[in-house]
């Protein structure tokens, strides 16, 4: 099992065990409108239906998410999609109640850090919705540039699509954390 850990977290794969943790975390109307595939209300059977499908696409190498875990308790997830063997997709979400301490940043850094060092990735990219700018700086301290492209992303939350910033790191422009341990 790949464990992430960096200096204030560890990063997980997805347990079944979570689906009540991630139902609870995940019915929030800003982590809905703010992702391409969370429903809002999200329940206890749509958690356990993404516990099952994480824990599958993991084993089959095209999906890697964790759960981002302080002292125990989880309060975001990040992960990367292949889209092919050198270009993954990185998107994440963070709790209400650790939002604007530094997770997503440091999480988005170990699994940047996790898609070049373990899955050989040569390009990562992401977006966010124009209407989230807090989600560009976090990728931005990441070291996620601007393409200065900007596309319409369907979201479950939303209902719909809206404008997308869209945003890549390659391979030689990253930086890892130092102390950021994979185990």
């Amino acid at each position: 099992m790949t464990v992430l850990h960096t200096s204030r977290f560890v990063l997980r794969p997805i347990e079944e065990a979570d689906a009540p943790v991630f139902a609870r975390l995940c019915n929030d109307a800003d982590i809905a409108r703010n992702t391409a595939r969370i429903p809002h209300p999200y329940t206890l059977d749509d958690a356990q239906g993404f516990a099952a499908a994480t824990a599958t696409a993991f084993a089959l190498e095209k999906e890697f998410a964790f759960a981002v875990c302080d002292h125990g308790d989880i309060v975001g997830c990040c992960g990367v999609m292949r889209i092919t063997n050198e270009l993954y997709e990185l998107g994440y979400w963070v709790a209400l109640a650790a939002r604007g301490c530094g997770v997503a940043t440091e999480a988005a850094r170990a699994v940047s850090h996790f898609a070049f060092a373990e899955r050989r990735a040569e390009t990562l990219i992401a977006g966010h919705y124009t209407d989230n700018p807090a989600s560009g700086r976090v990728l931005e301290k990441a070291g996620f540039r601007y393409t200065g492209e900007t596309r319409k992303q369907f979201s479950l939350g939303r209902g719909g699509e809206a404008d997308c910033f869209r945003m890549r790191l390659d391979r030689e422009d990253f930086a890892p954390a130092p102390d950021l341990r994979i185990a």
